[in-house]
């Protein structure tokens, strides 16, 4: 069985009516099979329209599976102050039914924020696919030490999945260190640059902090590509993934 997995950081809701047209289609031309989402945005002024942003998407869509999960409060618009509840956190879209959808937080490293990950279950015709949805702190030390822990769940889990979505690492060479030697890379299979600056961002050229791994004793990793586009500050990577 092939699947083809996307995974996007969705900037939560900056520039969102300029970008949510051109996402939507986007993801429609994709045509994945699983879609790992980061920063996926809920706010309250807005519940009367959908419950957060991976709902939003999914009006057009049309997965049959969708999962959100909760990860930072906002307590900040644009700089200022606000006076509503605004969050973010993770979300997936899925061809086949989400079974089983749990949010993981993280001890922090270098930065007093919530980071972690979503462990989702999709129930495929060949079994169960474990998917976890990352989201590391954003520092070398944290988004290492995020990934070891990740790791380390999923071994105590007994699960071989596959994982995606916004390490925060820019040293490809310590994921490959970390994580190298039992899951693929989507960066080994083809490198990229998935993150571009902006206005908001404390990095200011091109680097690399999306990534797709896959556990290499139940899945094989082929044709990954790094899509440049305006959609977000980060790039949407795809990867396709097949089961033995």
């Amino acid at each position: 069985m092939k699947l083809k997995i996307l995974t996007l950081n969705m900037w939560r809701y900056y520039e969102w009516e300029k970008r949510k047209k051109n996402l939507i289609k986007f993801l429609k031309e994709q045509d994945a099979d699983i879609v790992f989402l980061q920063e996926a945005a809920y706010d309250e002024r807005l519940k009367e329209k959908w419950a957060n942003q991976v709902q939003e998407i999914n009006r057009e869509l049309k997965y049959s599976g969708e999962s959100f999960g909760k990860l930072m409060e906002m307590k900040k618009w644009h700089e200022k102050p606000i006076d509503w509840v605004m969050y973010y956190g993770f979300g997936v879209l899925s061809r086949y039914p989400i079974t089983h959808s749990e949010v993981i937080i993280l001890p922090p490293v270098e930065k007093d924020k919530k980071f972690g990950f979503m462990h989702t279950i999709v129930k495929t015709p060949k079994g169960d696919v474990d998917l976890i949805d990352v989201h590391f702190e954003n520092t070398n030390a944290g988004a290492k030490e995020h990934l070891k822990r990740t790791l380390e769940w999923c071994k105590n889990k007994k699960i071989k999945p596959i994982i995606a979505g916004d390490f925060n690492m820019k040293e490809t060479e310590g994921l490959k260190k970390i994580a190298g030697d039992d899951y693929h890379i989507s960066y080994l299979v083809k490198p990229y640059k998935s993150f571009m600056p902006t206005k908001f961002s404390h990095d200011q050229v091109p680097i690399t902090l999306d990534y797709v791994i896959a556990h290499k004793k139940k899945f094989k990793m082929s044709d990954v590509e790094c899509i440049n586009n305006d959609v977000s500050d980060h790039n949407p990577v795809t990867a396709m993934v097949s089961t033995f």
